[in-house]
């Protein structure tokens, strides 16, 4: 196996809501449901320290910070399998949530939805964490990257409405409204583009490279896409072929909250060479690069199919971008809420002009030390009104229009029922309305080279780590001993045996004792958790 062979894996956090006769449950009941649930009906080991399990089919589901139940997917080596492996997790999380659900009794739901920010006041995010190994240094890695994460939420962003705003504004990205800076090492404050954190989970001198700003995503096609063009990006950047020299962004984080805000996908950002280039141009460049070496050796040998569904994607954005709707989310979601607007009789052609207004308002009221939510039109344009300098000013703006506040009254009195539907959008099982969309045969996004989704439910990838760890989890979760299991290791404390997994490729079970391990006669929960510890950081 070559040194730097790809493998990547994407991690999946759901939004979960607990009901019972329509009355709001403790989310921490319901996720203590759900673990319980996972720990009696799956086979599984568990892990070390977190309280979560390693499943049979080679991945992970535990609690993350925030409660919420998250599902790592085992390492795989091909866009495919990762695709297969998610919706694997999706299946797996919706018969947990039904078993929570059970546990509750009678007129008790469970929602998971993989939704990827909180539209109420917590102005909390979830998303999808990608992982891709690579071997070189990640500083090189990163102005190869941040150009391409910045321009291909073309292609991978889930919709949905900007969270931050005031009025209703549509977002290719929800999520980058949560997205402070271009770099950080922070996953849960403070988030930048480009995450720095660098935790190899191998002994082979390899890096993990750790990409926070994605979001979860119903499409197949989209979520191949996510990933197999990142992954050729990071497989050209060590190659030396430096595909993101040319499209260095001036501001990324601009580009990126404009982009995001421009269903057309046709406005240009600023570039550091002095040019100026849409998201379609900057992906492009990159889809140049990947097949100008299609058959240099670095590459793998999925990289054709990558790239001719690259292309077809980029020419139906560029020529016409609602000939997407049926395979890429957000322009799925933006063809349903132009339609849904156009029903409610809300001027979707005119959200922009008043998207400004609301967030002018909520601008005068904030700098007034007013914490009043700005539903409350009437109060804020009437004669008592705590900002009635700007509320005159804007009044009289709107007359010189031949326009009234009656649109703005309405668009902000459906903002809850859009929220609504955009969390329901992506709902697991039968009720949401992607699912619901795809049984009826509406969507083009289903992959055949994904496989059975069923079968992964229960069964590891075909090589690799993944599978001895999947394989040895389904054997020994039906033997006595005090199993503990890691992503490079599975452990048994009443021996002090170890199957050793820190190399990401190893093709058999290679068990090691104690004295191996340089941990003597000790083979104490603390000797063994002091190595493991030891082994994640690469200091062994």
């Amino acid at each position: 196996m070559p040194r730097c062979a790809p493998l990547f894996g994407v991690e999946t956090e759901y939004a979960v809501t607990g009901l019972r006769h329509g009355a709001p449950l403790e989310r921490e009941a319901v996720i203590h449901g759900m673990m319980h649930a996972a720990r009696q009906q799956l086979v599984h080991l568990p892990d070390f320290c977190s309280g979560g399990t390693f499943l049979e089919n080679g991945s992970r589901f535990y609690i993350d910070c925030g409660q919420h139940p998250e599902m790592s997917s085992p390492e795989c080596t091909d866009p495919c399998s990762v695709v297969r492996y998610v919706h694997a997790g999706h299946r797996i999380i919706s018969q947990l949530a039904a078993a929570a659900a059970a546990q509750h009794g009678p007129g008790t739901e469970v929602i998971c939805s993989l939704c990827n920010v909180d539209y109420s006041d917590t102005q909390a995010t979830w998303g999808s964490h990608e992982s891709y190994r690579h071997c070189m240094s990640p500083a090189i890695l990163q102005p190869q990257l941040v150009p391409h994460l910045v321009s291909r939420i073309i292609y991978t962003g889930a919709g949905g409405f900007q969270p931050l705003s005031a009025g209703l504004e549509f977002s290719l990205s929800p999520r980058i409204a949560h997205f402070q800076c271009i770099e950080s090492s922070d996953s849960t404050c403070r988030r930048g583009i480009y995450h720095t954190k660098n935790e190899p989970l191998s002994r082979d001198g390899s890096h993990r490279l750790h990409i926070i700003c994605g979001e979860s995503l119903c499409s197949q096609t989209a979520l191949f896409l996510k990933v197999g063009t990142t992954a050729l990006i990071v497989a050209m950047g060590e190659a030396g072929v430096n595909p993101g020299g040319d499209v260095q962004l001036e501001s990324p984080l601009q580009a990126l909250r404009m982009f995001a805000a421009d269903p057309s996908c046709k406005k240009p950002a600023h570039m550091k060479n002095w040019r100026r280039m849409t998201a379609i141009e900057i992906q492009r460049h990159y889809l140049r690069q990947a097949e100008d070496h299609l058959h240099y050796s670095f590459m793998p040998s999925w990289a054709t199919d990558v790239c001719l569904l690259w292309r077809e994607v980029l020419d139906r954005l560029a020529e016409d971008p609602p000939s997407t709707n049926r395979m890429l989310d957000w322009s799925l979601k933006y063809s349903l809420y132009a339609d849904q607007a156009a029903k409610m009789g809300i001027p979707w052609a005119r959200l922009t002009f008043w998207n400004e207004i609301a967030n002018r308002l909520a601008i005068a009221l904030r700098n007034a030390g007013v914490s009043e939510p700005l539903l409350r039109l009437e109060a804020i344009v009437g004669p008592n009104s705590p900002v009635r300098e700007e509320a005159d000013r804007l009044t009289s703006f709107l007359r010189s229009k031949e326009m009234r506040w009656d649109d703005l009254r309405r668009i902000l009195g459906m903002r809850a029922r859009f929220f609504e539907i955009d969390t329901r959008f992506s709902e697991l099982g039968q009720k949401g309305i992607f699912n619901a969309l795809d049984a009826a045969g509406a969507l083009q996004h289903r992959l055949d080279a994904v496989g059975d989704i069923e079968i992964a439910t229960a069964t590891p990838p075909a090589m690799g780590r993944a599978h001895i760890r999947g394989e040895a989890i389904r054997r020994l979760s039906a033997e006595r001993g005090d199993w503990r299991c890691d992503w490079q290791n599975i452990t048994n404390f009443a021996d002090g045996r170890v199957l050793d997994l820190s190399d990401p490729f190893v093709a058999e079970e290679v068990w090691r004792d104690s004295s191996v391990l340089e941990l003597g006669a000790d083979t104490s929960r603390t000797r063994v958790l002091a190595y493991i510890e030891r082994m994640r950081r690469g200091l062994s």
